[in-house]
C-alpha cells in the first residue's frame, strides 16, 4: 500500500513550483490553485467624487439626511474598506464638526473629501 501513496505524491509534487514555500503542517502533495486563478489582473478604476456622494446617499437607509456610524460602516464596506468599522469611526472623527455622532448635510462635503483622500477604486 505504501507504493500507491508514493506514486501519488511524486505525481502531485511535480505540480508544485520549485522553491515554493509550504507552511508547516500542510501536505506538500496537496494540489493548489494559483492566485489569481485566471492569472489575469483586473483594471482598477479610481472612484469619482460623484460616485462617493451617491454611495453615501444610498446608505442613508432611514432617509433622515443624517449618516450614523452604522450607515457609514455599511457604505465603507461597499467601497471595499478592509476595516469598515474603524474607517467609519475615523470618518466621524474627521467630519463630524458638531460632535453629535452623525454626518449632516453641512458636514457631508468634508466626509466626501476625507473619503476621496483614501483612494478607493472599483475593480
Amino acid at each position: 500500500m505504501m507504493h500507491i501513496f508514493s506514486s501519488i505524491t511524486s505525481t502531485q509534487n511535480s505540480n508544485l513550483d520549485e522553491g515554493a514555500f509550504v507552511p508547516k503542517g500542510i501536505d506538500k502533495a496537496c494540489p493548489r490553485a494559483t492566485w489569481p486563478a485566471t492569472g489575469k489582473k483586473r483594471a482598477s478604476v479610481p472612484i469619482t467624487e460623484e460616485q462617493v456622494r451617491g454611495i453615501f446617499h444610498r446608505y442613508d437607509t432611514n432617509r433622515d439626511g443624517l449618516l450614523s456610524k452604522q450607515e457609514l460602516k455599511n457604505a465603507f464596506s461597499s467601497l471595499g474598506s478592509r476595516m469598515p468599522g474603524v474607517r467609519a469611526w475615523l470618518a466621524l472623527q474627521h467630519a463630524d464638526v458638531n460632535g453629535d455622532g452623525y454626518i449632516n448635510e453641512a458636514e457631508f462635503d468634508k466626509l466626501v473629501k476625507y473619503t476621496m483622500k483614501r483612494g478607493y477604486k472599483f475593480n
